[in-house]
């Protein structure tokens, strides 16, 4: 039986180094964050360039009161929950999330794309059309949660919902998903995420 650990998560070493204003700290967690983020920015209101201008305000804002911001569990999480909330705000916006997905979670090397198999491309394919096929919310679940790796919990926090409500749109989605792709939906989408 495994001992439950009650101890917060460790800190991050670099967000405490930015935290205490560390110039190479920042830049790392700018140069480690900003294309997850802007993936997700754009999955949510579809225009690069606000979403560009929004990470960069993010982070300006994020040097200038380094002194004040709290330690937290996840800096990824704690991030895309800033920039979605900075998203919100912006004037004329309303949160639509994208109809696809993003291949990976990172960015490709040149090499890989070249590596890429025709049939692995088709399976792509078959997962971004079944997602995009789900309800905006679901979608951004299933980009939380399995594209940018993170718990339910912090996807909850992010979408500013209750766990059980994440919950939720991450059951309902996954069945969907296994409705449209096989029982094997969810192995498919975590091995191409990874691939």
């Amino acid at each position: 039986m495994p001992i439950l650990n009650n101890m917060p998560p460790a800190a991050d070493p670099v967000w405490e180094a930015f935290r205490q204003g560390d110039r190479d700290a920042f830049a790392q967690l700018y140069d480690e964050h900003a294309p997850p983020l802007i993936v997700y920015g754009i999955r949510v209101s579809r225009d690069e360039g606000m979403v560009r201008d929004a990470i960069q305000d993010l982070f300006i804002e994020l040097w200038r009161s380094r002194g004040r911001i709290p330690a937290v569990g996840s800096v990824r999480g704690y991030l895309l929950k800033a920039l979605r909330y900075k998203l919100m705000r912006k004037a004329g916006v309303r949160m639509r999330y994208a109809d696809t997905l993003p291949d990976q979670a990172d960015p490709v090397h040149p090499e890989a794309i070249l590596l890429e198999q025709e049939d692995e491309s088709l399976r792509r394919q078959r997962i971004r059309e079944a997602i995009g096929q789900l309800p905006q919310r679901q979608q951004e679940m299933i980009n939380l949660r399995f594209y940018q790796g993170l718990s339910t919990e912090e996807a909850a926090e992010i979408m500013a919902i209750h766990y059980q409500s994440a919950a939720n749109l991450l059951h309902r989605g996954v069945t969907h998903l296994r409705q449209l792709l096989g029982p094997n939906a969810l192995a498919l989408i975590i091995l191409l995420r990874e691939g």
